[in-house]
């Protein structure tokens, strides 16, 4: 068996521990897991095929196809040890632990440090950063695309038609106005999942 452990200094050990552990219920009931989730940001595309959780808030147990990861939440921090049959199942553990548990924690700046049972650093390997979902980026590009057209469209009617000036000033502020309520709903909307 090959074995690694990180601990993560943290005051808030339980939060993360739960956390971590309803990600991985969510995955093995194939519910989404966050937003632009899918088989992307896993290993190059490849997501364990059986994922099984069991946590209480101060212990956890994750059962991927790959390995075995057991967590204990502490007042000093989240202790992870994960364990495996070979070092490359090992290192799709570690891989898939450390892009969740940072990105999980990015707010309070949390660090992975493999080591294994002789003290030695455990190198993980890269993993591919998160895609955004291509419905929110062709979304995204037609508002802007659309927010320039009528932008033009206007701004080139304005110096023949002077009385519609008025009126073309007002409508590329509606626009703008318009981008920024969106913008605020959708930032509301991914604040309120990540709760």
């Amino acid at each position: 068996m090959q074995r690694v452990e990180a601990h993560i200094t943290t005051d808030r050990a339980s939060r993360y521990l739960v956390q971590l552990c309803r990600h991985a219920d969510q995955m093995s009931r194939g519910l989404p897991t966050g937003p632009g989730h899918g088989p992307g940001p896993h290993m190059g595309g490849e997501r364990p095929k059986s994922v099984k959780a069991d946590w209480s808030e101060t212990d956890g147990t994750i059962n991927l196809d790959w390995g075995t990861c057991t967590l204990r939440a502490t007042p000093e921090g989240l202790t992870v040890r994960v364990e495996a049959v070979d070092e490359d199942r090992l290192q799709r553990v570690q891989a898939l632990l450390t892009r969740n548990i940072t990105r999980m924690g990015r707010r309070d700046h949390l660090s992975v440090d493999w080591r294994r049972p002789d003290g030695t650093t455990s190198p993980v390997p890269a993993t591919a950063p998160p895609r955004r979902s291509r419905y929110l980026t062709l979304g995204l590009t037609l508002v802007a695309v659309l927010a320039v057209a009528v932008h033009v469209g206007l701004a080139a009617g304005v110096p023949a038609i002077p009385q519609w000036a008025g009126l073309g000033s007002d409508a590329v502020l509606g626009i703008i106005l318009v981008m920024a309520l969106a913008k605020g709903v959708l930032i509301t909307a991914h604040l309120r999942r990540r709760r």
